[in-house]
């Protein structure tokens, strides 16, 4: 099983940010926290599960204690802001790694931690990713219950869509939908709460659709 477990909004104006989505789109602010040392979030549920997490730097002169922080803050340096990952959910994290080594990707583990749900409630789960442009993958130790039948879709914007689609099939179990729209070419396929998107673009990116339209994407700087 595969869900969308969240999309990760990069920004230096958290405030108008929330303004937007809470504003202009209905969203509400359900939970604050810290993802790594000077990295602040505020999280908002998305309507057919899942969340849309905000992330800022709240304290510079710490965010250099983590490689993540770093890493966060030079996507914010060169974009100034915009989606920075995805991350879909997996009951079967070592399905992931063990289609991850067959088709010799590189791995990254960030080991067992507890996290805090927006409930307050205390739970364990296991990340782990390849390369940037492609969602990271997470098991809590509790599986989600799905909310299917909400029409949302995570788009990835890729540079190497065959590539990319041939994974995620053998990842999802299923073979994708693929289409053309003019110039650009589209994979789809489907996640136990959304549809997975996938379009042929310049550079790689990710993005959020829902009835209302793609989320955030009018409101980067020019």
């Amino acid at each position: 099983m595969f869900l969308l477990d969240r999309l990760i909004y990069a920004t230096n104006r958290p405030d108008e940010i929330d303004r937007i989505v809470t504003q202009e789109r209905g969203y509400t602010c359900v939970a604050t926290g810290q993802s790594f040392p000077g990295i602040a979030t505020r999280l908002y549920p998305l309507a057919g599960g899942g969340f849309l997490e905000v992330a800022y730097i709240e304290d510079e002169s710490r965010v250099p204690e983590s490689e993540s922080g770093l890493a966060l803050q030079a996507f914010i340096q060169k974009h100034q802001e915009g989606y920075y990952t995805l991350v879909l959910e997996t009951d079967d994290i070592n399905h992931v790694e063990k289609v991850l080594q067959q088709e010799d990707y590189p791995i990254h583990f960030t080991g067992t931690t507890q996290v805090a749900l927006p409930s307050g409630e205390q739970m364990m789960m296991r990340m782990i990713g390849t390369y940037d442009h492609l969602p990271w993958f997470i098991q809590y130790e509790k599986s989600t219950t799905p909310r299917p039948g909400y029409p949302q879709a995570a788009i990835i914007r890729t540079t190497s869509l065959v590539a990319d689609v041939h994974l995620l099939e053998k990842l999802i179990g299923f073979s994708a939908t693929m289409g053309q729209y003019l110039d650009m070419k589209t994979g789809f396929l489907p996640l136990a709460n959304a549809s997975l998107r996938f379009e042929s673009a310049d550079s790689y990116g990710f993005s959020y659709f829902e009835p209302k339209g793609l989320l955030l994407d009018d409101t980067k700087y020019v």
